[in-house]
């Protein structure tokens, strides 16, 4: 039997009938395993433990969640900022920076996408709908929808020369649940897809292959569009052996 490729996964921390658990969402879950790849869980308390998970570990996914705590990157809280999660963010964090020196692969989808470009150096709007339209000088479109997240709502525009143009071509319908979004850059990462009012929508490695990340829930939208699938296949596919 061919070996299956391990895909860490940090998990997210939520309290239900009053006891604190650690959770990672089904759509996600379901999306490395139909890749051909086998899903681990790596909890908060294992911070201590990361270099195991990345020797273990042939890539890692980070998904989405809550708001990243501003501290990480030199700002303070917005008003509008949202709930956040301090273990988890420097869980991450550590995470990305450590798979990254050690040669593995990553893909981050919103929150993940937010995540892994605060930890290599860059910034975020906290809050778009109040933020966006000051710095940018231009209208926002409604990037929290609220359709069903199984429905695409806007355009995303891709990069040529880049791996998302060579999933979806030079654009595609995507859907859209954030109020945060990627305002400066990390120096080792490129835009290559962006909404029509600017926003970006798609971060990859400038000088590898090592990072790929959306803002969208292709994980979600997979239930309409079957191609989203594309993205979690292209990750696991691309991993070393």
């Amino acid at each position: 039997m061919e070996k299956k490729k391990i895909i860490g996964i940090p998990g997210g921390i939520t309290t239900a009938n009053g006891t604190r658990r650690y959770y990672i969402n089904e759509a996600d879950v379901r999306g490395i395993v139909k890749a051909g790849a086998t899903p681990v869980m790596i909890p908060s308390e294992a911070i201590n433990d990361l270099d195991y998970y990345v020797n273990i570990c042939d890539g890692f996914f980070f998904t989405g969640g809550p708001d990243v705590l501003p501290v990480f990157y030199g700002e303070e809280p917005h008003i509008n900022m949202g709930f956040s999660e301090i273990q988890r963010d420097r869980l991450e964090i550590a995470l990305v920076k450590k798979a990254l020196t050690a040669g593995k692969k990553l893909l981050g989808i919103c929150r993940g996408m937010q995540i892994i470009n605060v930890a290599l150096g860059g910034k975020l709007y906290q809050d778009l709908e109040s933020e966006y339209p000051v710095r940018s000088k231009q209208p926002l479109i409604k990037h929290f929808q609220a359709a069903s997240r199984t429905e695409a709502t806007h355009y995303a525009k891709f990069t040529a020369n880049s791996r998302l143009h060579d999933l979806y071509g030079d654009q595609r319908l995507i859907n859209s649940h954030h109020h945060q979004a990627v305002s400066q850059v990390a120096d080792s990462l490129k835009v290559t897809a962006v909404a029509s009012d600017g926003v970006i929508e798609g971060l990859e490695s400038k000088d590898n292959q090592q990072v790929l990340a959306v803002q969208w829930h292709p994980e979600v939208l997979v239930a309409t569009d079957e191609k989203m699938q594309l993205i979690f296949d292209e990750f696991v596919s691309g991993l070393t052996k």
